[in-house]
């Protein structure tokens, strides 16, 4: 083959079995551009005198069969050269997909134990939550129970009721004391020039102040009263702790009722309060702690506890005779 290695073929623009008519023709063509009388840049000439060469070698026949052979071995060679170069290619491209499977597949293992730790780290975190959940559910029901159980500390304030009458019964300081002493009042208020019809007693427990309350409409004593209130405006939290007892003992009565669709009999009309054999239906829901053992209401006086007591037998002897036909 030539030294310099040109394709003629190509550099004319012809096939291998172009006739000689069309290599002149082909090389016409391409050398008009090129003239060193058109063109006179070095490029071009250089074009040109590869134009002429290619031109001489293939229009010469013994020439041109030297150079078919070295050309159409050159085009063997290049056919080897790109069969290997494609079964390297394919067998780079096979490696290439095979490592980027198994890095893959490498990821992809990552990412499950990436996956299974944070399930489990997510149940464990579940688990431990309703664990906590749990034990601060059971302190708040604990301490709710505890509150339930605990009965409140009667104040000095609970003591006292306000009395008011109309101005026309003209009561003195003496009449109050004559009325409300026998009721427990241990100390009532003078009475002044601008509140001449209403006045502030302190009995002497909690128990005596109810009793006043629940009796002021019934207790002919009071009824010349025309309003007898809680001097706090509010009755006292053991009252009402008291009143909330009553009112669970009852719904869980009702439900005991409702579930065993039993029908609970009414006493009769002198059926005493109390039974010598038994308990009243009253106190089988009250727990009454014997003297000096500890229970919740160790906050509590000896005098407060003996007033919760006597308001419940008093409220019971009051739902007893509501009873009553």
């Amino acid at each position: 083959m030539a030294a310099d290695d040109l394709d003629y073929y190509e550099l004319l623009g012809v096939d291998i079995t172009a006739t000689q008519a069309q290599i002149k023709k082909a090389y016409r063509k391409k050398s008009l551009a090129v003239h060193p009388d058109k063109n006179p840049s070095a490029d071009a000439a250089v074009l040109f005198d590869s134009l002429t060469k290619a031109r001489d070698v293939l229009l010469d026949d013994t020439r041109r069969v030297d150079y078919d052979k070295q050309y159409r071995a050159k085009l063997e060679r290049r056919k080897k050269q790109q069969e290997m170069d494609s079964k390297r290619r394919k067998a780079q491209e096979e490696l290439e997909a095979m490592e980027s499977q198994a890095k893959k597949a490498k990821t992809e293992q990552k990412q499950a134990e990436a996956q299974y730790a944070a399930e489990m780290a997510r149940l464990r975190e579940n688990r431990e939550r309703k664990l906590r959940e749990e034990e601060e559910h059971l302190e708040r029901e604990r301490r709710r129970r505890q509150e339930q159980d605990q009965l409140p500390e009667t104040k000095e304030a609970d003591l006292a009721l306000k009395f008011k009458w109309k101005k026309k019964k003209h009561l003195t300081t003496e009449d109050l004391d004559t009325l409300l002493t026998p009721l427990g009042a241990v100390d009532v208020a003078p009475l002044t020039d601008d509140r001449k019809n209403r006045t502030i007693a302190v009995f002497n427990t909690v128990v005596e102040a109810h009793a006043v309350m629940t009796s002021k409409d019934t207790n002919p004593a009071l009824a010349v009263f025309e309003s007898i209130d809680w001097a706090t405006g509010q009755e006292p939290a053991i009252i009402s702790k008291m009143k909330l007892d009553q009112q669970r003992k009852k719904e869980a009565q009702q439900a005991l009722a409702a579930s065993s669709d039993l029908r609970s009999s009414t006493s009769s009309a002198k059926k005493p309060l109390f039974k010598s054999s038994s308990q009243s239906s009253f106190f089988k829901n009250i727990k009454i702690p014997p003297m000096g053992q500890a229970t919740n209401t160790a906050n509590l006086s000896h005098e407060d506890y003996e007033a919760l007591t006597m308001m419940k037998l008093r409220q019971a002897q009051q739902d007893r005779l509501a009873g009553e036909p």
